[in-house]
């Protein structure tokens, strides 16, 4: 009778194991839909913009926010991917343990907190480097007033804390919740949007980023605390693991923070091809000029959301899954049926009605416009084919491939930019976008294949 309990117990702890392993689509699912809602939100946000500070205003804020963008993944939001890989396998390897025994002591350690310290300190230094952006990029950039920059540095400090919540929620597999986060971020941007706007301007704008970084931050730190075992009974315990454990959670931090690198830069690198254009144009041709192919680029993204979602929840179930196995190349086959069955419906309709598309959110009717759209929903197409191998190939611990991949497509497209740009205008922005965002996803998804067959 005891064996017939002990095997019946395993039983279910093993149907645990499938159940938390083969929810790829429900969380997918629970991602798509709040990104969805933050897209919008997001669109909404910049909708509001242009009333509020003028077509002028918006190119402002479309040459500063990409490279805020940037520098907050490399100094923070770089670092969760790798959290999450780390403890999506922490809690396999007790889930594999609770399974194989029936004794089983928790372990306290609690080595996330190192990584949030970390964060912390480095935010500070990509203030400072926000700070620094008005001489270091010249150009048109060099006339804009310096509150713009201390608005944008104010930003980074405060993102620390959002994403490294969502680093904890991803590796728990707690998309529901990590979905929150992204809702609260981007709804607070637009209720903060028209009273900052209104009594400072671009300042008020730049400034309400920052406010949804603090309302989404805190947030998912109450989440954690409140529902996760692990973390919300650390205050209490805090003074008896802090000796016991503190090698312990230096060693195992570093290790986050070194795995972190390749994936950090890749992330901050990719942040930085997909606007780099904008930051040419806002260079080389003005704010107004940026802020007519910010509206391109802006509706251009909502294809890539499907991708960005799938990937959050890609990793984690790559890490658990063997190198080469059958399973990791079925989680690849369905992340791209997934997002193609969403995607190219809505990309088809993006190149037919592009004009149309153009005119209801934006009020904009130009052919340049137009054709940027066209040209810019295919790279964006493109991209999420190399997205979904990247994060296939991050979650299987090979992070450096797709920085060496991104690296090439930021030269490539840098030189595509300074060559047609200056011919085509915003038209050469998003052909140097889609020109290398076409290379780095064939040799990406070529590199991919090869690393799990």
């Amino acid at each position: 009778m005891k064996n017939q309990y002990s095997k019946l117990k395993k039983l279910n702890k093993l149907k645990g194991l499938k159940n938390s392993e083969d929810g790829l689509f429900k969380d997918s699912f629970y991602m798509i839909l709040s990104n969805l809602y933050s897209k919008l939100i997001l669109y909404l946000f910049f909708l509001i913009i242009p009333f509020m500070v003028g077509t002028e205003g918006f190119g402002v804020v479309r040459g500063l926010l990409p490279i805020t963008d940037t520098i907050v993944i490399f100094f923070c939001s770089g670092i969760p991917p790798a959290m999450a890989k780390f403890i999506s396998e922490d809690n396999s390897k007790k889930q594999m343990e609770k399974f194989e025994t029936d004794y089983y002591v928790e372990n306290t350690n609690v080595w996330e907190f190192k990584i949030l310290k970390y964060m912390v300190f480095f935010s500070f230094f990509g203030a400072l480097l926000a700070i620094s952006l008005k001489y270091i990029l010249g150009g048109d950039y060099k006339t804009l007033p310096d509150i713009y920059y201390y608005a944008i540095a104010l930003s980074i400090p405060l993102s620390a804390f959002i994403s490294w919540s969502r680093g904890v929620l991803q590796g728990n597999l707690k998309i529901k919740q990590l979905s929150l986060t992204w809702i609260l971020e981007h709804t607070s941007k637009v209720v903060f949007l028209i009273p900052l706007a209104l009594f400072f301007g671009i300042t008020g704008v730049l400034l309400s980023v920052s406010v949804g970084y603090l309302l989404g931050g805190l947030l998912g730190l109450y989440i954690i605390f409140k529902y996760l075992n692990r973390y919300k009974r650390q205050t209490e315990r805090f003074e008896s693991t802090k000796y016991s454990n503190s090698n312990d959670n230096k060693i195992m931090a570093n290790k986050v923070l070194i795995y972190a690198i390749p994936i950090a830069l890749t992330a901050t690198s990719y942040r930085l091809l997909n606007d780099l254009d904008s930051i040419f144009i806002m260079s080389i041709l003005g704010a107004y000029d940026n802020g007519l192919y910010g509206y391109a680029s802006l509706i251009s993204k909502l294809l890539f959301l499907f991708a960005a979602s799938i990937s959050t929840v890609l990793i984690p179930r790559m890490a658990k899954s063997n190198i080469k196995s059958v399973k990791s190349l079925k989680y690849l086959k369905k992340s791209l049926l997934l997002n193609f069955t969403i995607l190219l419906p809505l990309l088809a309709i993006f190149i037919i009605f592009a004009n149309d598309i153009l005119k209801l959110s934006f009020g904009i009717s130009n052919v340049n416009v137009s054709n940027s759209l066209i040209v810019l929903s295919l790279s964006a197409s493109v991209m999420s084919i190399y997205t979904l191998c990247a994060s296939s190939l991050q979650g299987m611990g090979y992070a450096k491939i797709p920085l060496y991949v991104i690296s090439l497509g930021i030269v490539l497209n840098a030189v595509f930019n300074l060559l047609l740009i200056p011919i085509y205008g915003i038209l050469g922005g998003a052909f140097a976008t889609l020109l290398s965002s076409t290379m780095i996803s064939v040799l990406m998804s070529i590199l991919t294949l090869r690393k799990l067959k």
